[in-house]
Parts: C-alpha cells; sequence; structure tokens
C-alpha cells in the first residue's frame, strides 16, 4: 500500500497575490480555506530559507479537499521560474489542468479579467482514441492554466466537479529532461500508482509547445485519476542539450510553481525511502501550525527538481 493518502494540488510563489487571486477565486471558482502570516522561523521551517516572512493562502474548489497553496515571501525574489510560462524548457512544473464544461465561456471568463490565451484551443487525441481540445492561458508568475474540453469520454471520468464552469485541479505537469528517474521516483519511492499513460505524435502540439518539430511526446500521470491532481511528468522527445533544464531555479522563494502538495500516511517511512534511494530532503521533518491545527511536514525533491510538500495525515484520518 502506498503511504500517499492524497495529492491535494500545486503550491505556488507569487509577488502578484492579488492578480493570482483573480485567476484562482474569481475565474476559477476557489475559496479561500485560510490566509495566515508566518514569521521568519516558521517560513524557515516550512520552506527551507532564510531571512523570509511568508504569508500563505489554501484556496480550495467547493466540495473537494483540491485547490492550490499560494506562497508571498517578503522581501522575495525577482526571479521567475518559468519566464513567460511557455517553452520547452523542462524540469519545473508548468501546467496547472481544469477540465472546462464551455470553452467559449472559459475563454471569455479569462479574458474578461485580462487573462491572455496563448492559444485559443489545439486539438489533441490521444491513442485510446479520446478527444480533447485544449486552451493554454498565461497567468500571473510565469503559471500557465490549462483549459480542457472533452469531445469524447465524460468530464466525470476525469474531475469530480463536473456541474460549474470549470472542475477542481485535475492536474499538474511538466516537462523532464530525464524520464526514467522520474518515474522511479513516484513509482518505487512514493510509490504512487499511474493513472494514465501514453505516447503520441502531434503537430498541433508540437507546434504548441514550440518545438520547431514534430516529436514523439511520452507522458506519464500519477495518481488517482479522479480524486487526485495527477502528477503529469512529460517528455517532449527532444534531444539533450536542445532545451533548458530550470531545475536549479525551480526553488522557493522564486516566483512560479515550485512544487505540489501531499498527504502521507507515515512521514518518516516516506522520508525512510527516500533516504534509501537518496532523494534530496529539502526540508527536514518538523511540527508545523496552520489555522489552528498542527501537523507534521517536510519537503522531498524529486529527480526532476520539483519539490513535494509531504504533510502527515492525521491518524484518524487514515485509519
Amino acid at each position: 500500500m502506498s503511504n500517499v493518502v492524497s495529492i491535494d494540488g500545486p503550491v505556488i510563489v507569487t509577488r502578484e497575490l492579488p492578480r493570482q487571486l483573480q485567476l484562482f477565486e474569481q475565474v476559477l471558482g476557489m475559496q479561500r480555506i485560510y490566509d495566515e502570516q508566518l514569521d521568519a522561523e516558521q517560513t524557515a521551517a516550512w520552506f527551507g530559507v532564510a531571512q523570509q516572512t511568508a504569508r500563505i493562502l489554501l484556496l480550495e474548489t467547493p466540495g473537494t479537499g483540491i485547490g492550490v497553496q499560494l506562497v508571498e515571501f517578503s522581501p522575495g525574489s525577482d526571479t521567475v521560474i518559468r519566464v513567460g510560462g511557455v517553452g520547452i524548457a523542462s524540469d519545473a512544473l508548468k501546467m496547472i489542468d481544469f477540465f472546462t464544461s464551455d470553452l467559449a465561456a472559459a475563454k471569455q471568463a479569462f479574458r474578461r479579467h485580462d487573462f491572455e490565451l496563448v492559444t485559443e484551443g489545439a486539438q489533441m487525441q490521444l491513442p485510446d482514441g479520446n478527444r480533447f481540445i485544449e486552451a493554454h492561458i498565461k497567468g500571473p508568475d510565469g503559471v500557465m492554466i490549462a483549459a480542457i474540453l472533452s469531445q469524447t469520454a465524460p468530464a466525470a471520468n476525469f474531475v469530480s466537479v463536473t456541474d460549474r464552469l470549470f472542475s477542481e485541479v485535475q492536474s499538474s505537469s511538466g516537462p523532464v529532461s530525464d524520464f526514467e528517474p522520474v518515474r522511479h521516483f513516484y513509482e518505487d519511492v512514493l510509490g504512487i500508482a499511474m493513472g494514465l499513460s501514453y505516447e503520441f505524435e502531434s503537430k498541433a502540439f508540437s507546434d504548441m509547445i514550440g518545438a520547431g518539430k514534430t516529436t514523439k511526446i511520452r507522458a506519464n500521470n500519477y495518481g488517482r485519476v479522479v480524486e487526485d491532481v495527477m502528477l503529469g511528468i512529460i517528455h517532449y522527445g527532444l534531444p539533450p542539450g536542445s532545451f533548458e533544464s530550470l531545475r536549479e531555479r525551480a526553488r522557493p522563494p522564486h516566483r512560479g510553481v515550485v512544487g505540489v502538495r501531499l498527504t502521507v500516511r507515515d512521514l518518516s517511512a516516506v522520508l525512510e525511502c527516500c533516504a534509501q534511494h537518496d532523494i534530496e530532503v529539502a526540508v527536514p521533518a518538523a511540527s508545523l501550525q496552520v489555522a489552528g491545527r498542527e501537523f507534521r511536514s517536510a519537503v522531498v525533491r524529486g529527480p526532476h527538481g520539483v519539490w513535494h510538500f509531504l504533510r502527515e495525515a492525521p491518524k484518524t484520518a487514515v485509519d
């Protein structure tokens, strides 16, 4: 049995908090769960950074435990992990995916709040025959949003919220330089089941990412397909040296999608397994508190540089 109870959503570092709140609350329909201030000692225990304080906010889609955590450091950093949000650079999360019930209305909602549509709607077909239309939207701090309309399979095959304009976060994904070490990390170290896997060649997709040619895409998505925010790893089929690695930039307090939140049964057991497989512990285990609740937490860093914020579930929540 995997020690991972749930995959709860991405962590975003921002210096454009009002715009992030516009995006996730006003457009994507999330609600604020907490909004708290951390002093320097607490900030170091959460994020492993020195001489910073932080404001942390948790937003969730109503009726789910899925959402995003926004972090505003002070004094913060001017460095953006993924400048412009787009491109073929690897080793940092890139997309936060949502399903939509009405793509035209979804695009109108983004435009109404002055968010730029980078891709109006690329046609995608997977090897299993499922077809999707995917629009990409540029958010603040280099964050990219995908609004996906399923043309074949019901949206309920992928998300739990299907009766609103936007679902909960369906997945958070990013390109990787080296596929196998990341696959090993998710499957053998964290023990997360693979929910979706596919390979395809698509001129539309290759053009959308700016690959310069049609390439063979390989992708694995880890987690429960409906209940979790799936963790997507994708290799664009480009040769080494033809793209930039963002691994060393993808860390707090730099701005953008720095990682994902996971709830685990036994934090000590996860950290022991990570040590056995030489996985970096970016922030050691500590007892933290937010919204009046205390919990144990640590951060491990995958081979692709993504930070995994591990929170130990209360025993009653997993018994």
